[in-house]
């Protein structure tokens, strides 16, 4: 993937779920880093609230996306049917999940799923494991 191919401003869900089946780590990786890895993820999390499929959640679900040492931390807050994102931390997470960004990217593309990563020891947890087993269902994944 050359930066021409990845602007996270620029590709479709669809096109950034097809880029993330095509690559391998190091390309996501490259790509990530070419186009920003704060600006790359905020278009993911901002495409989280598009996908939210709504419900009776009250939740903030805290990300620890962690890159070449680096941890960056957002917000997915679940509440009245509504979903928003922020970076930073929540003040009383439902859940923490923590990840590489190799493994959230390819999570997020549903490449890989939660679950496996979890059990493979990607992913780690604290916090409310029910509601961590729901996440992924609670969001619309884009086809390819």
């Amino acid at each position: 993937m050359a930066q021409a191919e990845f602007d996270p401003q620029e590709l479709s869900p669809e096109q950034f779920v097809q880029l993330v089946k095509s690559a391998d780590d190091a390309q996501i990786v490259e790509a990530i880093h070419t186009g920003g890895t704060e600006r790359s993820l905020a278009q993911i999390f901002t495409g989280m609230v598009e996908s939210y499929k709504g419900g009776n959640d009250d939740a903030d679900i805290q990300w620890v996306v962690t890159d070449d040492g680096a941890e960056h931390r957002w917000v997915t807050a679940v509440h009245d049917g509504e979903a928003e994102v922020r970076h930073g931390d929540a003040d009383s997470p439902k859940v923490t999940l923590t990840t590489d960004l190799v493994s959230f990217v390819k999570m997020i593309a549903g490449v890989a799923h939660g679950t496996s990563l979890f059990m493979s020891g990607k992913l780690k947890l604290t916090g409310d494991m029910m509601f961590a087993m729901k996440i992924e269902s609670m969001f619309e994944r884009p086809s390819s």
